[in-house]
Protein backbone atom coordinates (compact mmCIF):
# COMPACT_ATOMS: atom_id res chain seq x y z
CA UNK A 1 0.00 0.00 0.00
CA UNK A 2 1.37 3.48 -0.81
CA UNK A 3 -0.07 6.36 0.84
CA UNK A 4 0.96 10.21 0.33
CA UNK A 5 0.65 13.05 2.38
CA UNK A 6 0.65 17.08 1.83
CA UNK A 7 2.83 18.22 4.08
CA UNK A 8 6.54 16.92 4.89
CA UNK A 9 9.72 17.96 6.49
CA UNK A 10 13.02 17.57 6.31
CA UNK A 11 16.48 17.88 7.72
CA UNK A 12 19.56 20.28 6.38
CA UNK A 13 20.65 19.64 3.09
CA UNK A 14 24.22 17.52 3.01
CA UNK A 15 24.92 17.04 -0.69
CA UNK A 16 23.58 17.98 -4.34
CA UNK A 17 23.25 15.44 -6.73
CA UNK A 18 22.76 16.52 -10.41
CA UNK A 19 20.61 14.53 -12.33
CA UNK A 20 21.61 14.52 -16.47
CA UNK A 21 18.39 14.13 -18.32
CA UNK A 22 17.98 13.89 -22.34
CA UNK A 23 15.49 16.18 -22.61
CA UNK A 24 13.70 18.85 -21.30
CA UNK A 25 13.92 19.14 -17.53
CA UNK A 26 16.51 19.15 -15.59
CA UNK A 27 15.78 17.47 -12.25
CA UNK A 28 18.27 17.90 -9.39
CA UNK A 29 17.92 15.86 -6.44
CA UNK A 30 19.24 17.18 -3.06
CA UNK A 31 20.03 14.05 -0.46
CA UNK A 32 18.80 15.72 3.02
CA UNK A 33 20.09 12.53 5.07
CA UNK A 34 22.33 12.47 8.00
CA UNK A 35 25.53 10.70 7.44
CA UNK A 36 25.33 6.68 7.33
CA UNK A 37 21.49 6.82 6.95
CA UNK A 38 18.90 6.97 4.10
CA UNK A 39 21.25 7.96 1.02
CA UNK A 40 24.03 7.98 2.76
CA UNK A 41 23.41 4.61 3.97
CA UNK A 42 27.37 2.98 3.94
CA UNK A 43 25.78 -0.50 4.16
CA UNK A 44 27.94 -3.10 1.58
CA UNK A 45 25.58 -4.91 -1.07
CA UNK A 46 26.25 -6.07 -4.54
CA UNK A 47 25.45 -4.62 -7.50
CA UNK A 48 22.35 -5.04 -9.39
CA UNK A 49 21.14 -5.51 -12.99
CA UNK A 50 21.18 -1.77 -14.15
CA UNK A 51 22.72 -0.50 -10.71
CA UNK A 52 26.31 -0.40 -10.23
CA UNK A 53 26.25 0.70 -6.66
CA UNK A 54 27.96 -1.22 -3.79
CA UNK A 55 25.90 0.53 -0.45
CA UNK A 56 22.77 0.76 0.03
CA UNK A 57 22.72 4.63 -0.09
CA UNK A 58 24.37 4.58 -3.77
CA UNK A 59 21.92 2.45 -4.81
CA UNK A 60 18.69 4.23 -3.47
CA UNK A 61 20.69 7.35 -5.08
CA UNK A 62 21.61 5.79 -8.60
CA UNK A 63 17.25 4.27 -8.28
CA UNK A 64 16.56 8.15 -7.79
CA UNK A 65 18.43 9.36 -10.60
CA UNK A 66 16.85 7.10 -13.19
CA UNK A 67 13.65 8.16 -11.84
CA UNK A 68 14.42 11.93 -12.24
CA UNK A 69 15.65 10.94 -15.62
CA UNK A 70 12.65 9.34 -16.97
CA UNK A 71 10.67 12.60 -16.11
CA UNK A 72 12.87 14.80 -17.07
CA UNK A 73 13.24 13.15 -20.75
CA UNK A 74 8.92 13.65 -21.16
CA UNK A 75 8.36 17.37 -19.93
CA UNK A 76 9.74 20.62 -21.11
CA UNK A 77 11.26 23.16 -18.51
CA UNK A 78 14.10 25.80 -18.89
CA UNK A 79 13.91 26.01 -14.72
CA UNK A 80 16.43 23.50 -13.14
CA UNK A 81 13.63 21.39 -10.12
CA UNK A 82 15.42 21.04 -7.09
CA UNK A 83 14.08 17.77 -5.13
CA UNK A 84 14.51 17.35 -1.45
CA UNK A 85 14.96 13.63 -0.69
CA UNK A 86 15.51 11.56 2.16
CA UNK A 87 14.71 8.33 3.59
CA UNK A 88 12.81 8.07 7.27
CA UNK A 89 10.78 5.98 9.46
CA UNK A 90 7.50 6.12 7.64
CA UNK A 91 4.66 4.28 9.25
CA UNK A 92 4.74 0.24 8.64
CA UNK A 93 2.30 -2.18 10.87
CA UNK A 94 1.29 -5.59 10.68
CA UNK A 95 -1.41 -4.59 7.68
CA UNK A 96 -0.48 -1.26 6.11
CA UNK A 97 2.97 0.06 5.23
CA UNK A 98 3.61 4.16 3.68
CA UNK A 99 5.93 3.25 0.93
CA UNK A 100 6.50 7.35 0.13
CA UNK A 101 4.97 10.67 0.36
CA UNK A 102 5.48 13.61 -1.47
CA UNK A 103 4.59 16.83 -2.54
CA UNK A 104 5.01 20.35 -4.14
CA UNK A 105 6.87 22.70 -1.94
CA UNK A 106 4.72 25.61 -2.53
CA UNK A 107 2.28 26.94 -5.28
CA UNK A 108 1.89 29.73 -6.83
CA UNK A 109 -0.96 31.73 -8.99
CA UNK A 110 -1.46 35.14 -10.76
CA UNK A 111 2.28 34.40 -11.89
CA UNK A 112 3.87 36.08 -15.17
CA UNK A 113 2.72 33.87 -17.93
CA UNK A 114 -0.25 31.74 -15.65
CA UNK A 115 -2.62 31.00 -18.44
CA UNK A 116 -5.51 31.37 -15.65
CA UNK A 117 -5.97 33.85 -12.88
CA UNK A 118 -7.05 32.70 -8.94
CA UNK A 119 -5.68 29.36 -10.19
CA UNK A 120 -2.96 27.64 -8.12
CA UNK A 121 -0.06 25.96 -9.96
CA UNK A 122 2.97 23.76 -8.51
CA UNK A 123 6.05 24.99 -7.88
CA UNK A 124 7.97 22.90 -11.08
CA UNK A 125 4.83 23.87 -13.32
CA UNK A 126 4.81 27.19 -12.17
CA UNK A 127 8.46 27.86 -13.18
CA UNK A 128 8.08 25.85 -16.31
CA UNK A 129 5.39 27.98 -17.70
CA UNK A 130 7.14 31.56 -16.43
CA UNK A 131 10.36 30.77 -17.38
CA UNK A 132 11.63 32.01 -14.52
CA UNK A 133 12.61 30.01 -11.23
CA UNK A 134 9.51 31.66 -8.94
CA UNK A 135 10.72 29.69 -5.24
CA UNK A 136 14.52 31.04 -5.91
CA UNK A 137 14.13 34.41 -7.71
CA UNK A 138 17.12 35.74 -6.08
CA UNK A 139 19.43 33.06 -6.00
CA UNK A 140 20.77 30.24 -8.04
CA UNK A 141 19.72 26.65 -7.55
CA UNK A 142 23.32 25.60 -6.38
CA UNK A 143 22.92 27.84 -3.39
CA UNK A 144 22.73 25.55 -0.46
CA UNK A 145 20.35 27.99 1.27
CA UNK A 146 17.92 27.79 -2.26
CA UNK A 147 14.73 26.15 -1.67
CA UNK A 148 13.37 22.71 -3.26
CA UNK A 149 10.54 22.58 -6.21
CA UNK A 150 9.63 19.22 -4.25
CA UNK A 151 9.84 17.65 -1.26
CA UNK A 152 10.39 13.39 -1.04
CA UNK A 153 10.46 10.91 1.93
CA UNK A 154 10.77 7.22 1.39
CA UNK A 155 10.16 4.55 3.96
CA UNK A 156 13.17 2.96 6.00
CA UNK A 157 10.97 0.79 7.69
CA UNK A 158 10.27 -1.39 4.52
CA UNK A 159 13.45 -3.58 4.72
CA UNK A 160 12.58 -4.27 8.86
CA UNK A 161 10.95 -7.77 9.89
CA UNK A 162 8.34 -5.24 11.69
CA UNK A 163 7.24 -4.28 8.45
CA UNK A 164 3.97 -6.55 7.13
CA UNK A 165 5.39 -9.25 9.40
CA UNK A 166 9.10 -9.00 7.34
CA UNK A 167 6.84 -9.50 4.15
CA UNK A 168 8.33 -6.51 2.45
CA UNK A 169 11.45 -5.32 1.09
CA UNK A 170 12.71 -2.44 -1.85
CA UNK A 171 14.09 -3.70 -4.89
CA UNK A 172 16.71 -1.68 -6.19
CA UNK A 173 17.38 -2.76 -9.69
CA UNK A 174 16.43 -1.09 -12.93
CA UNK A 175 15.33 -4.13 -14.81
CA UNK A 176 11.69 -4.34 -13.19
CA UNK A 177 12.36 -7.75 -12.37
CA UNK A 178 11.51 -7.31 -8.73
CA UNK A 179 9.56 -10.37 -7.69
CA UNK A 180 7.83 -10.02 -4.46
CA UNK A 181 9.51 -6.84 -3.51
CA UNK A 182 8.58 -3.31 -3.88
CA UNK A 183 10.13 -1.36 -7.08
CA UNK A 184 11.47 1.67 -5.77
CA UNK A 185 11.72 2.88 -9.03
CA UNK A 186 8.25 2.57 -9.89
CA UNK A 187 7.26 4.25 -6.39
CA UNK A 188 9.71 7.36 -7.53
CA UNK A 189 7.87 7.72 -10.38
CA UNK A 190 4.87 7.85 -8.48
CA UNK A 191 5.72 10.55 -6.09
CA UNK A 192 7.52 12.84 -8.54
CA UNK A 193 4.05 12.39 -10.53
CA UNK A 194 2.41 13.88 -7.11
CA UNK A 195 5.07 16.86 -7.11
CA UNK A 196 5.06 17.86 -10.86
CA UNK A 197 1.58 18.00 -10.29
CA UNK A 198 -1.05 15.10 -9.46
CA UNK A 199 -2.29 17.10 -6.45
CA UNK A 200 -4.70 19.51 -5.65
CA UNK A 201 -5.69 21.67 -2.68
CA UNK A 202 -8.36 20.76 -1.38
CA UNK A 203 -8.95 19.72 2.22
CA UNK A 204 -10.78 16.23 2.57
CA UNK A 205 -12.36 17.14 5.34
CA UNK A 206 -13.60 20.24 5.02
CA UNK A 207 -14.04 20.95 1.81
CA UNK A 208 -12.37 24.21 2.00
CA UNK A 209 -9.30 25.38 -0.57
CA UNK A 210 -6.38 26.86 -0.22
CA UNK A 211 -7.19 30.77 0.56
CA UNK A 212 -10.93 29.97 -1.37
CA UNK A 213 -9.05 29.15 -4.68
CA UNK A 214 -8.71 26.05 -7.12
CA UNK A 215 -5.67 24.73 -8.31
CA UNK A 216 -5.98 23.81 -12.05
CA UNK A 217 -6.04 19.99 -10.72
CA UNK A 218 -9.78 20.45 -9.16
CA UNK A 219 -10.66 21.96 -12.64
CA UNK A 220 -10.32 18.90 -13.70
CA UNK A 221 -12.33 16.80 -11.65
CA UNK A 222 -15.91 16.31 -12.40
CA UNK A 223 -18.78 14.80 -10.29
CA UNK A 224 -20.83 13.04 -12.45
CA UNK A 225 -23.48 13.16 -9.38
CA UNK A 226 -23.75 16.86 -9.23
CA UNK A 227 -22.67 17.33 -12.50
CA UNK A 228 -20.25 20.37 -11.46
CA UNK A 229 -16.21 20.36 -11.52
CA UNK A 230 -14.48 20.88 -7.96
CA UNK A 231 -13.69 24.23 -8.27
CA UNK A 232 -17.54 24.90 -9.58
CA UNK A 233 -18.78 23.54 -6.41
CA UNK A 234 -19.13 24.99 -2.41
CA UNK A 235 -17.28 23.07 0.05
CA UNK A 236 -20.05 21.08 1.58
CA UNK A 237 -20.64 19.67 -1.99
CA UNK A 238 -16.47 19.02 -2.46
CA UNK A 239 -17.05 17.13 1.25
CA UNK A 240 -20.03 14.92 -0.53
CA UNK A 241 -18.02 14.38 -3.36
CA UNK A 242 -14.72 12.96 -1.68
CA UNK A 243 -16.93 10.14 -1.18
CA UNK A 244 -18.86 9.88 -4.12
CA UNK A 245 -17.67 6.12 -5.20
CA UNK A 246 -17.20 5.74 -9.07
CA UNK A 247 -18.78 9.06 -9.66
CA UNK A 248 -15.98 11.89 -9.83
CA UNK A 249 -13.57 11.67 -12.84
CA UNK A 250 -10.74 13.20 -14.48
CA UNK A 251 -11.94 15.20 -17.66
CA UNK A 252 -8.81 16.32 -19.09
CA UNK A 253 -8.43 16.51 -22.83
CA UNK A 254 -5.35 14.53 -23.50
CA UNK A 255 -5.98 12.04 -20.43
CA UNK A 256 -9.54 11.11 -22.25
CA UNK A 257 -8.30 10.06 -25.59
CA UNK A 258 -5.21 8.48 -24.04
CA UNK A 259 -6.82 6.06 -21.83
CA UNK A 260 -8.79 5.05 -25.22
CA UNK A 261 -5.48 3.29 -26.24
CA UNK A 262 -4.33 2.37 -22.53
CA UNK A 263 -7.33 0.76 -20.81
CA UNK A 264 -9.12 -2.70 -21.31
CA UNK A 265 -12.30 -3.76 -20.51
CA UNK A 266 -13.94 -3.86 -17.44
CA UNK A 267 -13.49 -7.11 -15.06
CA UNK A 268 -16.97 -7.85 -14.31
CA UNK A 269 -19.06 -10.29 -12.16
CA UNK A 270 -22.47 -11.50 -13.72
CA UNK A 271 -24.77 -13.53 -12.45
CA UNK A 272 -27.72 -15.23 -14.25
CA UNK A 273 -28.93 -17.79 -12.19
CA UNK A 274 -30.99 -17.48 -9.72
CA UNK A 275 -32.81 -15.56 -10.65
CA UNK A 276 -32.76 -13.36 -7.13
CA UNK A 277 -29.19 -12.73 -7.74
CA UNK A 278 -29.36 -11.90 -11.75
CA UNK A 279 -27.37 -8.99 -12.60
CA UNK A 280 -24.15 -7.29 -12.55
CA UNK A 281 -21.90 -6.42 -9.72
CA UNK A 282 -19.43 -4.13 -8.54
CA UNK A 283 -16.13 -5.92 -7.98
CA UNK A 284 -12.05 -5.23 -7.18
CA UNK A 285 -9.63 -7.60 -9.03
CA UNK A 286 -6.53 -8.92 -7.78
CA UNK A 287 -3.01 -7.86 -8.10
CA UNK A 288 -1.58 -11.28 -8.52
CA UNK A 289 -2.91 -13.78 -10.68
CA UNK A 290 -4.32 -13.57 -14.33
CA UNK A 291 -6.07 -10.49 -15.57
CA UNK A 292 -9.82 -11.45 -16.23
CA UNK A 293 -10.26 -11.94 -19.88
CA UNK A 294 -12.84 -11.04 -22.47
CA UNK A 295 -13.76 -14.76 -22.87
CA UNK A 296 -13.78 -15.25 -19.06
CA UNK A 297 -14.42 -17.77 -16.66
CA UNK A 298 -18.04 -19.38 -16.51
CA UNK A 299 -19.12 -21.54 -13.77
CA UNK A 300 -21.08 -22.47 -10.82
CA UNK A 301 -20.03 -20.75 -7.14
CA UNK A 302 -18.97 -23.26 -4.49
CA UNK A 303 -18.12 -22.68 -0.86
CA UNK A 304 -14.90 -23.64 0.78
CA UNK A 305 -14.22 -25.34 3.62
CA UNK A 306 -13.07 -23.53 5.70
CA UNK A 307 -15.02 -20.36 4.42
CA UNK A 308 -12.13 -18.49 5.22
CA UNK A 309 -9.97 -20.47 2.82
CA UNK A 310 -7.00 -20.15 5.01
CA UNK A 311 -5.96 -23.65 5.55
CA UNK A 312 -6.58 -26.83 3.05
CA UNK A 313 -9.38 -26.97 1.59
CA UNK A 314 -11.24 -29.49 2.55
CA UNK A 315 -14.24 -29.14 0.38
CA UNK A 316 -12.43 -30.12 -2.53
CA UNK A 317 -15.22 -32.33 -4.38
CA UNK A 318 -17.92 -29.07 -4.51
CA UNK A 319 -14.64 -26.79 -5.27
CA UNK A 320 -12.86 -28.83 -8.41
CA UNK A 321 -14.42 -27.28 -11.83
CA UNK A 322 -16.06 -24.58 -9.60
CA UNK A 323 -15.38 -21.42 -8.93
CA UNK A 324 -14.61 -20.69 -4.92
CA UNK A 325 -16.50 -18.28 -2.90
CA UNK A 326 -14.39 -17.31 0.06
CA UNK A 327 -14.57 -15.31 3.17
CA UNK A 328 -12.10 -12.27 3.86
CA UNK A 329 -10.58 -12.24 6.91
CA UNK A 330 -7.15 -14.37 9.16
CA UNK A 331 -4.58 -14.63 6.11
CA UNK A 332 -3.34 -13.00 3.14
CA UNK A 333 -5.37 -13.15 -0.42
CA UNK A 334 -2.88 -15.15 -2.31
CA UNK A 335 -2.86 -18.22 0.17
CA UNK A 336 -6.79 -18.26 0.38
CA UNK A 337 -6.58 -18.55 -3.18
CA UNK A 338 -3.55 -21.07 -3.54
CA UNK A 339 -5.34 -23.27 -1.03
CA UNK A 340 -8.50 -22.77 -3.80
CA UNK A 341 -6.41 -23.40 -6.57
CA UNK A 342 -4.91 -26.76 -5.42
CA UNK A 343 -8.49 -27.65 -4.91
CA UNK A 344 -8.93 -27.36 -8.10
CA UNK A 345 -11.26 -24.07 -8.31
CA UNK A 346 -11.44 -21.88 -11.44
CA UNK A 347 -11.56 -18.64 -9.76
CA UNK A 348 -12.07 -17.05 -6.83
CA UNK A 349 -14.77 -14.54 -5.54
CA UNK A 350 -13.31 -13.10 -2.12
CA UNK A 351 -16.36 -11.56 0.02
CA UNK A 352 -15.22 -8.65 2.40
CA UNK A 353 -15.73 -8.84 6.35
CA UNK A 354 -16.73 -5.31 6.80
CA UNK A 355 -19.97 -3.60 5.59
CA UNK A 356 -19.96 -0.65 2.53
CA UNK A 357 -16.14 -1.42 1.29
CA UNK A 358 -15.21 -4.16 -1.31
CA UNK A 359 -11.53 -5.58 -0.41
CA UNK A 360 -8.50 -4.19 -2.04
CA UNK A 361 -6.70 -7.53 -3.11
CA UNK A 362 -3.60 -7.11 -2.73
CA UNK A 363 -0.36 -9.82 -2.72
CA UNK A 364 1.94 -11.52 -4.73
CA UNK A 365 2.54 -15.23 -5.83
CA UNK A 366 3.80 -16.10 -9.44
CA UNK A 367 2.16 -19.76 -9.37
CA UNK A 368 -0.86 -18.51 -9.02
CA UNK A 369 -2.84 -19.59 -12.58
CA UNK A 370 -6.42 -18.57 -11.64
CA UNK A 371 -8.22 -15.11 -11.72
CA UNK A 372 -9.76 -13.79 -8.30
CA UNK A 373 -11.76 -10.88 -7.76
CA UNK A 374 -13.76 -9.54 -4.83
CA UNK A 375 -16.65 -8.13 -3.76
CA UNK A 376 -18.73 -6.19 -1.02
CA UNK A 377 -19.83 -8.13 2.34
CA UNK A 378 -23.23 -8.00 1.65
CA UNK A 379 -22.79 -9.21 -2.25
CA UNK A 380 -20.96 -12.22 -0.67
CA UNK A 381 -23.52 -12.78 2.28
CA UNK A 382 -26.24 -13.03 -0.93
CA UNK A 383 -24.45 -15.36 -3.35
CA UNK A 384 -23.38 -17.55 0.24
CA UNK A 385 -27.29 -17.67 0.95
CA UNK A 386 -28.61 -19.14 -2.05
CA UNK A 387 -25.54 -21.76 -2.53
CA UNK A 388 -28.57 -24.38 -2.39
CA UNK A 389 -29.64 -23.65 -5.54
CA UNK A 390 -27.14 -23.31 -8.39
CA UNK A 391 -25.30 -20.11 -8.32
CA UNK A 392 -24.47 -19.63 -12.13
CA UNK A 393 -21.31 -17.07 -12.55
CA UNK A 394 -19.90 -15.05 -15.51
CA UNK A 395 -16.20 -13.43 -14.37
CA UNK A 396 -14.82 -11.47 -17.65
CA UNK A 397 -13.86 -8.17 -19.04
CA UNK A 398 -16.43 -6.25 -20.27
CA UNK A 399 -14.50 -4.91 -23.93
CA UNK A 400 -17.64 -2.08 -23.97
CA UNK A 401 -16.98 -0.16 -20.68
CA UNK A 402 -13.39 0.80 -20.44
CA UNK A 403 -11.61 -0.37 -16.97
CA UNK A 404 -11.68 2.58 -14.72
CA UNK A 405 -13.19 5.15 -16.87
CA UNK A 406 -16.90 6.09 -16.97
CA UNK A 407 -18.88 5.70 -20.13
CA UNK A 408 -18.08 8.91 -21.27
CA UNK A 409 -14.14 7.58 -21.64
CA UNK A 410 -12.98 9.76 -18.41
CA UNK A 411 -10.70 8.36 -15.80
CA UNK A 412 -12.19 7.80 -12.55
CA UNK A 413 -10.56 9.23 -9.50
CA UNK A 414 -10.02 7.18 -5.88
CA UNK A 415 -12.59 8.74 -3.49
CA UNK A 416 -14.22 5.27 -1.79
CA UNK A 417 -16.99 5.82 0.58
CA UNK A 418 -14.93 5.93 3.58
CA UNK A 419 -12.26 9.10 3.32
CA UNK A 420 -8.88 7.46 3.39
CA UNK A 421 -6.67 10.24 4.26
CA UNK A 422 -3.59 10.78 1.80
CA UNK A 423 -5.15 8.39 -0.82
CA UNK A 424 -8.67 10.09 -1.45
CA UNK A 425 -8.85 12.19 -4.37
CA UNK A 426 -5.44 12.44 -5.97
CA UNK A 427 -5.13 8.94 -7.16
CA UNK A 428 -6.40 7.22 -10.50
CA UNK A 429 -9.27 4.72 -9.15
CA UNK A 430 -8.44 1.15 -8.43
CA UNK A 431 -10.69 -0.19 -11.39
CA UNK A 432 -8.43 0.87 -13.84
CA UNK A 433 -6.77 -2.19 -15.44
CA UNK A 434 -4.47 -2.44 -16.83
CA UNK A 435 -3.24 -1.32 -13.46
CA UNK A 436 -2.01 2.89 -13.56
CA UNK A 437 0.74 4.44 -12.04
CA UNK A 438 -0.95 7.14 -9.76
CA UNK A 439 -3.34 4.36 -8.07
CA UNK A 440 -2.71 5.13 -4.47
CA UNK A 441 -1.45 1.32 -3.94
CA UNK A 442 1.69 0.24 -5.89
CA UNK A 443 0.58 -2.91 -8.73
CA UNK A 444 3.05 -5.42 -8.57
CA UNK A 445 2.77 -5.48 -12.58
CA UNK A 446 3.43 -1.64 -12.88
CA UNK A 447 6.33 -1.50 -15.67
CA UNK A 448 9.50 0.59 -14.11
CA UNK A 449 9.95 2.96 -17.73
CA UNK A 450 6.48 4.05 -18.15
CA UNK A 451 4.58 6.91 -16.55
CA UNK A 452 1.21 5.55 -18.55
CA UNK A 453 -1.48 7.96 -18.05
CA UNK A 454 0.13 10.03 -15.66
CA UNK A 455 1.84 12.09 -18.54
CA UNK A 456 -1.29 12.60 -20.17
CA UNK A 457 -2.86 14.22 -17.04
CA UNK A 458 0.33 16.60 -16.96
CA UNK A 459 -0.27 17.69 -20.09
CA UNK A 460 -3.60 18.81 -19.12
CA UNK A 461 -2.92 20.39 -16.15
CA UNK A 462 0.14 22.61 -18.30
CA UNK A 463 2.71 20.77 -18.93
CA UNK A 464 4.40 20.60 -22.59
CA UNK A 465 5.78 17.79 -23.67
CA UNK A 466 9.79 17.38 -23.84
CA UNK A 467 11.15 18.35 -27.28
CA UNK A 468 13.08 15.12 -27.55
CA UNK A 469 13.75 11.96 -25.40
CA UNK A 470 16.34 9.35 -26.03
CA UNK A 471 14.59 7.07 -28.37
CA UNK A 472 13.11 9.83 -30.21
CA UNK A 473 9.58 8.72 -29.26
CA UNK A 474 7.26 9.93 -25.71
CA UNK A 475 7.81 6.95 -23.50
CA UNK A 476 4.79 7.33 -21.47
CA UNK A 477 2.42 6.53 -24.06
CA UNK A 478 1.17 3.23 -25.52
CA UNK A 479 1.20 2.56 -28.98
CA UNK A 480 3.98 5.44 -29.77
Amino acid sequence: MIMRKLTVFFAASLLLAATQTFAGAHIIIRNTNAAGVGFNDTTPVAPLPGNSGTTIGQQRLIVFQRAAAIWGSLLESKVDILVDASFANLTCDSSSAVLGQASASTIFRNFDGAPQQNVWYPAALADAISGKDLVNPTKPITDPTSKAHITAQFSSSVDLPTCLSGSLAWYYGLDGNHGAKEDFLVVLLHELGHGLGFIGVTNGTTGAMSSNFPSVFEQHMFDSTAGLHWNQMTNAQRVTSSTNDQKVVWDGTSTTAAALKFLGGTPTLRISAPASLAKTYQINTAGFGPKVTVAGVNGTVAATQPIDGCAAITSGGLISGRIALIDRGTCNFTVKVKNAQLAGATAVIIADNVPASIPPLGGTDDTISIPTIGVSQTDGAAIRAALGSNVTALIFADSSLLAGADTSGHPKLYVPTTFADGSSMYHFDVSASPNLLMEPNISSDLPSNSVDLTLNEMLDIGWTLATQTPNGRIAGRRGH
